[in-house]
C-alpha cells in the first residue's frame, strides 16, 4: 500500500460509515429457511415514494418494480382491465401529485394497449452504475461477473454453514471479512481462473472491511459523492447475500455486537472489483457521471412516458379491484349480529387469506357458528422450546420479539415420565444423526450406496405416488402413538420468568379485547391457528403462519385456551368487566392450508358438558373443510379431492398450495360487514368494532401491526412475480439448500431469496396479480388520521404509493389520497 493511498484511507474512514448505514438501511433482511417469512425487497426505500424508488433502485441494478406492457395488453384484451378504470387512474394520479400524468392520456394508453406494433421497452435507461466486473463483461463479453458471484457464494456457504456440510470451515468462529481473508490469501481457484495474483492483493487488504472500502474506492478513484451509488451496485450486484449479512448484521445489533456483515459482504465484492481493474487497466471517467441521491425528492415530471403509463395500468388495475370490493361491501346487506340465546361456537382464526374461504363455508354450514379473524400469533408474544431442549423458535411477527418462554411438555404426566421422553428422544435424534454420519462420511459413503442403495429406490418410486406410509413427523420422536395428543405447551416455568398470574390475565384480556370478545361468549370458543403440511419443500415456512414467524399457530393457539380455562385468570377478566359463562369452554385447532383439514387439541380436557357441543361443531367443520376444498379444486387444477390430499405427501409436487398467491385487500371491520361477500381467498380480515374501541388504541395496534404484516406479504409476492430474477427464487424444479439456511438455484451462484415461480405461476397465467395492497378500515376518518400522524412510517407508506387506504366512514368510502386528504368514492 502506498504512503499516500494509506494516508487517504485512514483520513477518509471516519465518512464511510455515514454511507455504509444508508447503504445497510436500503437493503431488506431475510430469514433463515425455518423462519421463512415474507419481506418486502423494497423495503428499505419505502420511505420515498413508490416511481422514485423505482428510479433510484435501476440507478444501481437492473431490478424491475412495473410490470412490462405486454401483461396489461393481456388484462385488458380479457377484461380485466377497461377504460373507465385508466380514466381514473389518470384522475387520481393528477389529483395525488406525485406523477405528473399531463404527458399521457387515455386514448393514448389505450392505444399502447390495442396496438399489434407496440412492443415492450426493456431497456434500463435509469442505469448509472455497474460494477467493474460487469462493465468489463459488456465490453469483452467476458464473464467475471457470474464468477466473483460464485466465488463469494462458496465462502458465504462455508461460513454460515449451520451443520449441513461434514467439513465445517475452520475461521467460521471468526467475522466474515476475516474468515474471507484467511481463506482467499491462500486460494488459488480464482488466479486459476483468470484473476492473476489475487493473493497478493488480498494480503495488502486493511484489516477492516470499512478500510477495505475505502482503500478499493481510492484505487478505482471513485470521488465520495459516487460512494453510496457505487457501494449500493455492488450489494445488489449479489442480492441474496446483501439481505442474508443484513439478517446477520441486524442480529449481531440485537445482541448488542457491531459488527455488520453486510459491510463485510461490500468489501469482498468491491475487492475482486478493483482487482480486476488493476490487472485489466481498467477505469471509469467518473466526472461524466451524473448522480442525485434519495435525499432529493423527485419532481413529478422525472419520469419517462413509458414508466408513467405503466404506473397509470397498475394504479387502474387496482382501482378495478378496489371498485369491485368496495361495490360489494356496500351492496352487501350487513349480517343481523345479535343473538337471544348462547350460540353454538365462535371459531377464531387467523387474518390470512386462506382463512377467509373456509370462515365463510363453515359460517354458511350453520348458523350457530361465528367466526372472527384476529393475528395469528393470539397476541402472546412467546419462543416456544420443544421438551429436551433449551431455547426454540419465536412464535411472533418479524417485527416482533418474543418476550418469554413458553415451554413444551407432557401434559399431565409426571416428571419422571418426561425425563424417560427427554431421554428417548435423545436417544432417537442420536441414532439418526449417527447414521447420518456414517452415509456422508468419508469411509461410510461408499459401503452404503454399494450395500443400501438398491433398498433406496424403492421409497424413491412409492413417495411422489403416495404409496405407503406417511412421511415421519421428527417433532413425535421417541413419542408413543398415545402420547400424541399429549404433548403441547404447558404453564410451567411462566413463574420464574416473571409471568405471573397478574401478567397472564394481562394476556388474556389483551386477546379478547383484540378479538372484540368481551360478551355474548359462545359454548366453545376455537383459537383456530394454521400451518401447512408438504414434503421436500424447503420454503415450507413460508406457507405457515407468518404471524408466528414462519411457524405453525398450534402452540399460540393451545396456550391461549389453556390460558382462558384458568379459574384464576377468569375470576381476573371478571374484575376487568369480561364476565366468561361457566358453560364457557375455550379449545384450540390447527387448520391444515393444504388439505382444509380442522385438527383439534387436547380434547382430554373437554368438560362432560361440553361434548355433545363439540361433536356438533366438528360435523360442521367437517362439513365446511370439505366445501372448502370443493372451492379450491379449480384453482389447483386438481379433478378430485383425493388428488388435492395426495399434494401434502407428494415430495415430488411443486405446488402442494398456493399459499397467499392472489392476496390483494386487507379488511378492518365488524364480520358483519363482510359475512354475505365471497371475497374469493384474496382478502386479509381482521375483526374491528370501533365502537368497541373509543380511545382508538386498538386501531392503532392494527394499522402498525397486522396492516403492516399484511403489506409486507403483499410486497413479497408483488416484486417475486413481476421480477423473479432478483426478487424471488427461479424454478423450484433447480433449488439447493445451502449450509441449512437458505437455497441456490442449481449448485451456485447467489443466494435466492424470495418466492418460487411455481408459487405465483399456473404454467399457463399469473395466478397472483401484482397489485399493491388495499387497505379498508370501518371507522371515523378521524381516528385513522390521529394514527397516520402519529407513525411516520405508515405515513410515508400511504403517501408514497406503496399501499392504498379506504375509509368506510358510516356508509361513505373514502379514498386517502398521496397528499393527506380523503376523497369520497364514488
Amino acid at each position: 500500500m502506498s504512503v499516500l493511498i494509506e494516508s487517504k484511507t485512514k483520513q477518509n474512514e471516519f465518512c464511510i460509515n455515514d454511507v455504509l448505514e444508508r447503504v445497510t438501511r436500503a437493503i431488506t433482511a431475510v430469514s433463515p429457511l425455518k423462519d421463512y417469512v415474507a419481506v418486502n425487497p423494497y423495503g428499505g426505500l419505502t420511505q420515498y415514494d413508490f416511481l422514485a424508488a423505482r428510479r433510484f433502485l435501476r440507478s444501481v441494478c437492473d431490478a424491475e418494480s412495473l410490470m412490462p406492457l405486454s401483461y396489461y395488453r393481456q388484462q385488458f384484451a380479457a377484461g380485466k382491465l377497461r377504460r373507465g378504470s385508466i380514466e381514473a387512474a389518470l384522475r387520481e394520479l393528477t389529483l395525488d401529485r406525485n406523477v405528473d400524468v399531463e404527458s399521457v392520456t387515455g386514448d393514448a394508453i389505450v392505444s399502447l394497449l390495442t396496438s399489434d406494433l407496440a412492443i415492450d421497452n426493456l431497456e434500463n435507461t435509469d442505469r448509472v452504475f455497474r460494477t467493474i466486473s460487469q462493465c468489463i463483461d459488456r465490453r469483452s463479453g467476458s464473464d467475471w461477473t457470474r464468477i466473483i458471484c460464485d466465488e463469494i457464494s462458496k465462502y458465504c456457504a462455508a461460513h454460515y454453514d449451520q451443520g449441513q456440510s461434514t467439513w465445517r470451515s475452520p475461521w467460521q468462529g471468526g467475522s466474515l471479512y476475516q474468515a474471507w481473508i484467511s481463506i482467499a490469501s491462500i486460494d488459488r481457484n480464482i488466479e486459476i481462473l483468470g484473476l492473476k495474483r489475487f493473493r497478493r492483493y488480498v494480503a495488502q487488504l486493511p484489516q477492516s472491511p470499512e478500510a477495505a472500502i475505502v482503500f478499493c474506492l481510492h484505487r478505482l478513484g471513485v470521488p465520495k459523492r459516487l460512494w453510496e451509488g457505487f457501494l449500493m451496485c455492488q450489494a445488489h450486484s449479489i442480492p441474496g447475500w446483501s439481505a442474508w449479512t443484513k439478517y446477520q448484521t441486524e442480529r449481531a445489533a440485537r445482541s448488542g455486537d457491531e459488527t455488520s456483515d453486510l459491510a463485510a459482504l461490500i468489501a469482498i465484492r468491491l475487492c475482486y472489483g478493483a482487482a480486476l481493474a488493476e490487472q485489466m487497466s481498467f477505469s471509469i471517467d467518473w466526472d461524466s457521471i451524473k448522480f442525485a441521491d434519495l435525499s432529493a425528492r423527485s419532481d413529478a415530471g422525472d419520469y419517462d412516458d413509458d414508466a408513467v403509463a405503466r404506473y397509470v395500468l397498475l394504479r387502474a388495475s387496482e382501482i378495478a379491484i378496489r371498485e369491485k370490493l368496495v361495490g360489494s361491501i356496500r351492496a352487501a346487506a350487513p349480517s343481523e349480529s345479535s343473538r337471544s340465546t348462547q350460540s353454538l361456537a365462535r371459531i377464531v382464526f387467523c387474518i390470512d387469506v386462506r382463512s377467509e374461504r373456509i370462515r365463510r363455508n363453515i359460517e354458511s354450514v350453520s348458523s350457530e357458528i361465528e367466526t372472527s379473524g384476529f393475528a395469528g400469533f393470539f397476541a402472546l408474544p412467546i419462543e416456544y422450546v420443544p421438551i429436551g431442549q433449551s431455547s426454540g423458535d419465536g412464535q411472533v411477527p418479524v417485527l416482533l420479539q418474543p418476550q418469554f418462554q413458553l415451554q413444551e411438555g407432557l401434559r399431565g404426566a409426571d416428571h419422571p415420565a418426561e425425563a424417560a421422553l427427554i431421554s428417548r428422544k435423545r436417544g432417537v435424534r442420536s441414532l439418526r444423526k449417527a447414521w447420518k454420519s456414517f452415509q456422508s462420511s468419508a469411509i461410510g459413503c461408499f459401503s452404503f450406496v454399494e450395500t443400501m442403495g438398491l433398498f433406496y429406490g424403492v421409497p424413491l418410486i412409492r413417495r411422489p405416488l403416495g404409496i405407503g406410509a406417511a412421511p415421519i413427523d421428527h417433532r413425535f420422536d421417541g413419542v408413543s402413538p398415545e402420547q400424541h395428543d399429549r404433548l403441547g405447551p404447558t404453564l410451567c416455568g411462566l413463574g420464574d420468568q416473571g409471568i405471573t398470574t397478574a401478567r397472564q390475565i394481562d394476556m388474556s384480556e389483551s386477546i379478547l379485547r383484540g378479538i372484540g370478545l368481551t360478551d355474548g361468549f359462545a359454548k366453545l370458543v376455537v383459537f383456530c391457528g394454521h400451518g401447512s403440511k408438504t414434503q421436500n419443500n424447503p420454503l415450507a415456512a413460508g406457507l405457515d403462519c407468518g404471524a408466528c414467524g414462519g411457524h405453525t399457530g398450534e402452540s399460540n393457539a393451545r396456550f391461549a385456551a389453556t390460558l382462558l380455562n384458568q379459574p384464576a385468570i377468569r375470576e381476573g377478566l371478571a374484575e376487568r368487566g369480561i364476565v366468561i359463562p361457566d358453560a364457557t369452554h375455550f379449545l384450540s385447532a390447527l387448520h391444515n392450508t393444504t388439505t382444509d383439514d380442522i385438527e383439534f387439541f387436547d380434547l382430554a380436557d373437554l368438560p362432560a358438558v361440553s361434548k355433545a357441543d363439540f361433536e356438533k361443531l366438528r360435523t360442521h367443520t367437517n362439513a365446511g373443510s370439505a366445501m372448502t376444498l370443493t372451492e379450491r379444486l379449480p384453482i389447483m387444477a386438481s379433478k378430485s379431492v383425493e388428488g388435492l390430499m395426495e399434494r401434502t405427501v407428494d415430495w415430488s409436487e411443486v405446488r402442494p398450495e398456493w399459499g397467499l398467491a392472489g392476496n390483494a385487500a386487507f379488511i378492518v371491520a365488524p364480520r358483519s360487514l363482510t359475512q354475505s361477500i365471497d371475497l374469493d381467498g384474496r382478502t386479509f380480515l381482521h375483526d374491528y368494532d370501533h365502537v368497541k374501541d373509543p380511545t382508538g388504541a386498538l386501531l392503532e395496534q392494527i394499522v402498525c401491526a397486522p396492516m403492516v404484516v399484511a403489506h409486507l406479504i403483499n410486497m413479497q409476492y408483488y416484486a417475486s412475480t413481476l421480477d423473479n430474477e432478483h426478487f424471488g427464487s427461479g424454478t423450484k424444479t433447480l433449488h439447493n439448500v445451502v449450509g441449512g439456511f437458505g437455497i441456490f438455484s442449481g449448485n451456485g451462484g447467489d443466494l435466492m431469496t424470495g418466492l418460487p415461480w411455481q408459487s405465483l405461476h399456473t404454467g399457463d397465467h399469473l395466478q397472483h396479480e401484482p397489485v399493491r395492497l388495499l387497505a379498508v378500515i370501518a371507522a371515523p376518518r378521524d381516528a385513522i388520521d390521529r394514527v397516520i400522524e402519529k407513525h411516520e412510517k405508515i405515513k410515508s407508506l400511504l403517501m408514497g404509493g406503496w399501499l392504498q387506504l379506504i375509509a368506510i366512514d358510516g356508509t361513505t368510502p373514502f379514498r386517502f389520497t398521496e397528499t393527506g386528504e380523503w376523497e369520497p368514492i364514488e
